[in-house]
């Protein structure tokens, strides 16, 4: 699945041996397997998914005060079904969002019609403060069902990866970075595709992040992985205004979609900040697969694209701003070996 990046083992252990000699941040907490969504709760507390390294090893933990010395950190969810790819790169929890009144959506990684068993895999999960889980969506095989009706869209359709998820009052985004499409999941659980990210020159966009922008539009962080490796930075940030959205009309879903940044390395994740200025992690900068990084968009200058790390971070995926403006990022997100992942709290910005 397209989302899901599988690194050798060999490689993987050796730039996590290189990548503590530099600094640019702060290690928040570690001891973490494959740490993918961040998001932030009431209260400033800071939560992250945890794909897990293999069997029921997914979770979903918080961290009550992330500024903190010696931060805490306290698992809400265990149990979640983590599947290993043969390279060692865990599927399963990635994306988070929070409402404010504490509730949090987790969305699951790939489709069980393209895997050929049930699990919660690809589905959409309501999460209480009490750690009580609720099931809102099989996301994952609908999309895979919207990606066969559509083969002419993508060479390898049909297909269905769901990785992001942004909450908002009264609706609920996920980015399918399979089917490369933008859905809305109503609160009756009820699922529509309201944009598709068209390929690159050489494969998918992949969608994997969702923030919502000071203009209220949403932002939406793509990978291109393929293009990147071939090209150079060729990652792509597309805004999405969803009051112009028709699910209905094929012909909307396929341009509702407009480019805002491009030029960017793989994008894994994004968010906002309180000032305005969109942030979003990039895989790597520099392949084969190295010097990960946090870059800084000014709203009013997309063009600008200003790093924060200088490339020191190691596969990042999840970010979340603080209402300080501090940038923390989910560090080592397809890591190897097990509990070598991290939040990190970024001491430039």
């Amino acid at each position: 699945m397209k989302a899901q990046i599988f690194i050798p083992a060999a490689l993987l252990a050796l730039l996590m041996g290189t990548s503590a000699a530099f600094g640019q941040y702060a290690v928040v907490v570690g001891g973490l397997n494959s740490p993918r969504g961040l998001t932030f709760g009431p209260g400033g507390r800071l939560y992250v998914a945890q794909a897990g390294s293999g069997g029921v090893t997914g979770k979903i933990s918080q961290i009550p005060d992330p500024w903190a010395a010696t931060p805490a950190i306290r698992d809400m969810v265990t149990g979640l079904i983590s599947a290993v790819h043969t390279e060692g790169e865990a599927v399963g929890i990635d994306g988070l969002s929070a409402l404010g009144n504490g509730e949090i959506y987790a969305v699951m990684a790939l489709s069980n019609e393209a895997l050929g068993f049930q699990s919660p895999l690809g589905h959409l999960l309501q999460v209480s403060q009490g750690g009580q889980i609720r099931d809102i969506a099989n996301v994952g095989d609908f999309d895979f069902e919207w990606s066969k009706a559509h083969l002419n869209l993508a060479s390898d359709f049909p297909d269905a990866d769901p990785y992001a998820v942004l909450a908002l009052p009264g609706s609920i985004y996920v980015a399918d970075a399979a089917s490369n499409t933008l859905d809305l999941v109503h609160p009756d659980g009820s699922v529509q595709i309201v944009a598709f990210f068209p390929a690159n020159a050489l494969a998918d966009a992949t969608p994997t992040c969702i923030a919502k922008g000071p203009d209220g539009a949403l932002y939406v962080g793509t990978l291109a992985l393929v293009d990147s490796i071939v090209f150079g930075p060729s990652a792509k940030v597309y805004r999405v205004d969803p009051q112009a959205a028709d699910p209905n009309r094929l012909l909307t879903v396929l341009n509702l979609a407009s480019v805002w940044a491009e030029g960017l390395g793989p994008i894994n994740g994004c968010a906002f900040g309180p000032d305005g200025s969109f942030y979003a992690s990039e895989f790597f900068t520099a392949p084969p697969f190295a010097n990960g990084d946090v870059v800084k968009i000014p709203f009013d200058t997309p063009d600008q694209h200003i790093s924060l790390t200088g490339g020191t971070l190691l596969f990042p995926a999840g970010v979340a701003v603080g209402p300080d403006g501090t940038v923390f990022v989910s560090n080592g997100s397809a890591e190897l070996p097990e509990g070598q992942g991290q939040v990190v709290r970024l001491t430039a910005r």
